[in-house]
């Protein structure tokens, strides 16, 4: 809901060079799985930024998904608006951080090719991360971010949504409040938490869970938290 608030935001921006949504949160809290799945109802250009991506692979990876043939780059980028204004696809940029090298000439380049074409750049980053796309230097950046959506870690109800609309076996309200409390509320452990669960139902011969069955057992295991026990590691899912 945050998010698509973001997106009816720059939707409905008064200034059209206001392209940009930046969505920010921290690890494990949906981004990617966000974008991915609004990515592939609108259609959406995703594009995964990796450290050294330069303005060769962006405008290689365009064109790619595109189909814009053309390789003069004047000819090239009106083709990219054309598509673009014709497709109205969004762009999206995850781990957006990458593209900030060079005068952040990667996120430039599609700040222009979004604002040209009129559709709207997602740039996806970490919560720490986010406070580079304000510096001074950045500017000509940071003035076109028309909204920032920030996801956060899931509450206890949202948890217990969660494993009852994606987990393949019933689980009880204990079972729910142990895996929010291992997972801390982030998706991804709580993802590994229900496949664990799923496991010990079929070798249990169960199609529900009680948090009797999962005593002491540690359904997911946070490994930020196992990184500082001393090399104590828990056994995940052990039975």
């Amino acid at each position: 809901s945050r998010f698509m608030a973001g997106v009816a935001a720059v939707e409905n921006r008064g200034s059209p060079e206001a392209c940009i949504l930046l969505l920010t949160g921290a690890p494990g809290t949906g981004k990617t799985c966000t974008v991915d799945h609004w990515g592939a109802a609108t259609d959406a250009i995703l594009i995964d930024a990796v450290p050294g991506m330069g303005i060769t692979f962006l405008r290689d990876y365009l064109a790619d998904q595109t189909a814009v043939q053309e390789k003069r780059r004047f000819a090239q980028d009106k083709g990219l608006v054309e598509h673009f204004r014709r497709s109205g696809q969004p762009i999206i940029l995850d781990e957006a951080q990458h593209g900030l090298p060079h005068k952040a000439e990667c996120i430039e380049y599609l700040r222009r090719l979004a604002e040209r074409s009129h559709t709207i750049l997602v740039l996806v980053c970490h919560t720490s991360e986010k406070y580079r796309f304000g510096e001074g230097r950045l500017d000509h950046i940071a003035t076109r971010v028309a909204h920032v959506a920030e996801l956060r870690p899931a509450g206890l109800d949202d948890c217990g949504a969660y494993l009852n609309d994606l987990c393949q076996v019933g689980v009880d309200d204990g079972i729910v409040q142990q895996v929010y409390e291992q997972s801390r509320g982030r998706y991804r452990l709580m993802a590994n938490a229900g496949r664990t669960l799923e496991t010990i139902a079929a070798k249990k011969g169960q199609t529900a869970l009680t948090a009797a069955d999962v005593k002491s057992i540690r359904l997911c295991e946070d490994a930020m938290k196992s990184l500082k026990r001393d090399g104590k590691h828990a056994v995940v899912g052990a039975l």
